[in-house]
């Protein structure tokens, strides 16, 4: 391009062009809005990390903890506690019932609740509510009637069998709830 080409283009540009290339523009200021709402966002969840393992932790190490959450999260049907067996009450039969039976007798014979005790007219009087391959809960009558006895018993690895039935647990539960419980069996 000569000289005479660049005047002639010059020329023909119009004002508000060349006023428009004069006038100076600021850039808009960059905006940090975006990153306020990051770090709340990390420390929030820093906290929540804080407290889940601490609640962890707690809920690992004591046992008083694990009652009182799990009685808060499950409301107790009864003022009795869940009560577990060390080691499970084993009587090295393959058989469930006649592991139940053998606790049953055990459960009168050593009045582990006081008051109650399992109900034998004619051999115990209960119910399976569920029965898996490795587990089973079992709701017994009881004397008193407004009282139930709930069993919760497992299958453990035993050589090359099937599995022992042990049970591992047992609570008294109100009669109510338990028949609530056998109601609502498929």
């Amino acid at each position: 391009m000569n000289a005479k080409l660049f005047s002639e283009a010059m020329s023909q540009l119009d004002s508000p062009y060349i006023v428009e290339a004069l006038v100076e523009h600021k850039p808009k200021p960059f905006r940090v809005r975006w990153w306020k709402f990051h770090k709340i966002a990390a420390c929030i969840a820093a906290v929540v990390l804080m407290a889940l393992f601490s609640f962890g932790t707690a809920f690992a190490v004591s046992a008083e903890f694990r009652q009182a959450l799990t009685s808060f999260l499950f409301p107790a049907y009864t003022e009795h506690e869940l009560s577990e067996i060390d080691e499970g009450h084993r009587t090295g039969s393959f058989d469930l019932e006649d592991t139940l039976f053998t606790f049953l007798e055990k459960f009168n014979r050593e009045q582990l609740v006081d008051g109650v005790t399992v109900k034998k007219d004619h051999g115990f009087d209960y119910v399976v509510l569920h029965q898996e391959n490795d587990s089973a809960s079992v709701i017994v009558e009881c004397n008193p009637p407004t009282d139930k006895l709930l069993v919760l018993m497992e299958k453990q690895d035993y050589k090359e069998t099937t599995g022992l039935w042990q049970v591992v647990a047992y609570q008294i539960i109100d009669y109510k709830t338990a028949n609530d419980w056998i109601g609502k069996q498929p």
